[in-house]
């Protein structure tokens, strides 16, 4: 290695390499960890984890978790045992209704955390320290991990076990040194993966790697080693050696250690759960072809969220993503171009599903950050000289479209949440004035100064909105009131409650800690609903008749469904039904009420504790207990 290298490899930021860790360890810590019991309520895809490891701890079994009385075996289970496992750690014991909001996020701060070290770990290999700690700040700071990190969903965990599973192959790949190690390590990160969310893995991971290997080497080696003549054939020579050289990364005691982890729980699930197959194809094949919902969104969909996750260092993404095949980053090409294939195969598979959602281009964060590490190096800590004239263009843009930017975000926010004005309005102004101040003070001597500044800028933004953060749809406001309800009516763990359509709102299980019942369950709607993209009418016909039979019995229920099918009922059978309440949908439409039935004998919970018209009275309006945390039985 040269002089100029070790000198390069041994700066700093803060003169001290220790000191760098030290210091990205701590700030990531105080961004991941800070107001883990505060924020948003739970989303629904959040409260399915929680619920079912708070159903773990309350006995109903570890192998095959459950959400109310049903098995959920859409997605494997480690979610759930990592939030249970979580819960018996930092809630206090002995509750009667475990799993807070805090331990069910808590696992994906911790992995928020643990990911930015090992994005730190592995851009020090690929480029030097300096970059390495540049890597793991936009791995630890931006917009996605800071979101991700306070949300129970796997997104965070499966990030930081995918990032382990590319960097394990790395090494592997690039030194014979404990390269055993690093492969079983591969095969074990992978395997967690998918025991995180399969089988997500083989896509994100086994194709990025595929065009890694197969492609994207030998055209590196071909460029490295130009030949005008016989270039087609020297082409099929360097991929034949990629195959054969294969052999290597195939390793019997890998392969086991893999199929050790994660092949029990499926086998397990296929004798023990009927037509689990059939849910699986439903659940990831249709979704991915557009047989259950159909095209969502267009092929582009994730470029503009790729701007998005990344900020605050959106503005380097575009040549982060050129990075690899400018000049100015030659020293670097081939981690570059591992990084850059590790995206773009992940980004254009993401894209072709005809199903997409934010959440799924999470997994591409360490990737993003590994490809604007050298781009960020270069623009404020390499020795170069600047254009005053285009320093000075590009700080006019920036002092006029930061405003103008956060004036069409609040337009979009105001919008869609006008209730969280006010806590916009102060991230608003964070953002412009920390913005503002960070272009001023970029300048050749002052660069240090302007990222810091930025970074103190993301950290008071997010701490002051996080209460603004991650917001559900008006869905959310209706799941609330039928919380309230619920509550204001003493329908509690006694109550029998069914959800009529489709899969339940698991937030009203978590937060009024009752066992929901569905309708139909899983194993009865995969094989009825393959290939269609509406509900079968057979399946709402049946719907109908089983809440009518059930209605006119002598057992209690309560049953949550759409206002339609409340009519449609009304019109088709002569059943009495009672309606106890019923809840506003996310439009003005009426047909988009929740609506609450009940048998028509039934006079309600609260007259059973309060049998005399005053004594209901006097007790109005009738306090709501908390939301989450031990609940205090009114029976």
């Amino acid at each position: 290695m040269s002089e100029s290298r070790v000198a390069f490899d041994e700066e700093s930021l803060s003169r001290s390499p220790h000191v760098d860790v030290l210091l990205l360890i701590v700030f990531t810590m105080l961004l991941s960890l800070w107001g883990l019991s505060d924020g948003p309520w739970l989303s629904d895809h959040e409260a399915i984890i929680a619920q079912g490891a708070r159903q773990i701890r309350q006995g109903d079994g570890w192998i095959i978790p459950k959400v109310g009385d049903s098995p959920f075996i859409r997605k494997p289970p480690l979610p759930f045992w990592l939030t249970a496992i979580t819960s018996k750690i930092v809630d206090p014991p002995n509750v009667e209704t475990p799993v807070s909001p805090r331990a069910a996020r808590l696992p994906s701060a911790v992995a928020a955390i643990l990911a930015t070290m090992l994005i730190y770990s592995l851009g020090r290999s690929m480029y030097g320290h300096r970059i390495g700690v540049l890597c793991g700040i936009v791995m630890g700071t931006c917009t996605g991990t800071l979101f991700f990190a306070h949300e129970a969903q796997v997104e965070m965990v499966l990030t930081l076990l995918c990032a382990a599973t590319f960097a394990c192959f790395w090494r592997a790949t690039q030194t014979e040194r404990r390269r055993g190690w690093w492969l079983a390590g591969f095969y074990a990160c992978f395997a967690f993966a998918m025991l995180a969310k399969a089988p997500f893995p083989l896509a994100v991971i086994g194709l990025p790697l595929a065009c890694w290997w197969f492609l994207t080497i030998p055209l590196l080696r071909l460029n490295e080693t130009p030949c005008a003549e016989h270039q087609h054939e020297r082409r099929w020579v360097l991929i034949r050696r990629q195959i054969v050289g294969a052999k290597r990364l195939v390793s019997v005691p890998g392969v086991l250690l893999f199929l050790l982890i994660f092949l029990p729980w499926p086998i397990y699930v296929y004798f023990n759960v009927d037509n689990a197959l059939d849910l699986w194809r439903l659940e990831f094949l249709a979704r991915y072809t557009g047989d259950l919902y159909g095209k969502n969104h267009s092929f582009l969909y994730y470029l503009p969220l790729a701007l998005a996750w990344i900020a605050p260092f959106s503005l380097s993404l575009p040549e982060a993503l050129a990075a690899p095949f400018l000049q100015a980053y030659r020293e670097h090409r081939k981690p570059l171009l591992f990084a850059f294939t590790w995206v773009a195969v992940t980004t254009g598979f993401l894209g072709s599903s005809a199903f997409k959602v934010p959440r799924y281009l999470v997994v591409c964060i360490p990737g993003f950050a590994l490809l604007l590490g050298p781009v960020l190096d270069r623009l404020f800590f390499a020795v170069r000289t600047f254009s005053i004239r285009g320093l000075r263009l590009t700080k006019t843009v920036l002092l006029v479209g930061i405003p103008v930017a956060a004036m069409v975000g609040a337009v979009i926010f105001v919008d869609r949440y006008p209730e969280q004005w006010a806590i916009y309005r102060v991230a608003g102004v964070i953002v412009i004035l920390g913005g503002i101040v960070s272009t001023l003070l970029f300048a050749p001597g002052r660069r240090i100064t302007s990222l810091l500044f930025l970074e103190a800028t993301v950290a008071l933004a997010f701490t002051s909105a996080w209460d603004a953060i991650g917001l559900s749809d008006a869905k959310s406001v209706r799941t609330r009131q039928i919380v309230e309800q619920f509550h204001a009516r003493f329908i509690g763990d006694d109550d029998r409650v069914v959800w009529v359509c489709g899969r339940s709102d698991a937030r009203l299980a978590y937060y009024t800690g009752l066992r929901i019942r569905p309708l139909f369950e899983d194993s009865e709607l995969g094989p009825l609903r393959e290939g269609r993209k509406t509900l079968p009418p057979e399946l709402l016909t049946e719907g109908v008749r089983r809440i009518t039979e059930r209605l006119s019995s002598d057992t209690e229920e309560y049953f949550i469904a759409d206002a339609r099918l409340v009519d449609r009922m009304r019109e088709a059978v002569s059943t009495p039904i009672r309606e106890v309440f019923r809840v506003s949908g996310s439009t003005r439409s009426d047909d988009d009420d929740l609506v609450v039935l009940t048998n028509q004998w039934n006079t309600g919970e609260w007259e059973k504790i309060y049998p005399s018209q005053n004594e209901r009275e006097a007790k109005l309006p009738i306090p709501l207990e908390p939301l989450w945390g031990p609940r205090v039985s009114r029976r």
